[in-house]
């Protein structure tokens, strides 16, 4: 397969695959999104929810414009559990999950790993500086 190149966004902010038109169910199982040459992801998904992302890029690669024609129609449709675009991903990113070298996981263990502790750590550290701010901002509003 020649796909393009895709973007990965990793964010802080939560993401899931559920659209507009749902309410939050098994769409909140993967904490990330397609779009159109990218995956955004929350900096703390596993491989399983990149891979799944991925699939979803095969798969636009593969049907070109029909791909986000046949996504919209199914958002319309069908719950998040019932697309058939949503069990193709799944199903692919089993098979790549299963055919993916080793590397992957070495890499995903001693690089990634670490490096989303690090953010969890910083995080947590600017906690009581941002809810002493929006403290601050809350009571400033409040004034006449």
């Amino acid at each position: 397969m020649n796909a393009p190149r895709v973007r990965v966004v990793a964010v802080a902010n939560p993401l899931d695959e559920c659209s507009q038109f749902e309410q939050p169910r098994a769409c909140r199982a993967i904490s990330g999104r397609y779009e159109p040459g990218v995956i955004a992801v929350n900096y703390k998904s596993d491989v399983h929810v990149l891979l799944h992302l991925l699939a979803h890029h095969l798969q636009a690669a593969e049907l070109g414009d029909r791909y986000w024609s046949n996504r919209r129609a199914e958002e319309l449709k069908l719950p998040w559990e019932l697309r058939p675009s949503e069990i193709a991903a799944e199903f692919r990113a089993v098979q790549l999950m299963r055919g993916a070298p080793p590397r992957i996981w070495r890499v995903w263990d001693e690089e990634l790993k670490p490096k989303i502790r690090e953010l969890d750590e910083a995080l947590a550290r600017l906690r009581p500086d941002l809810e002493h701010l929006m403290g601050r901002a809350k009571s400033a509003a409040r004034r006449p």
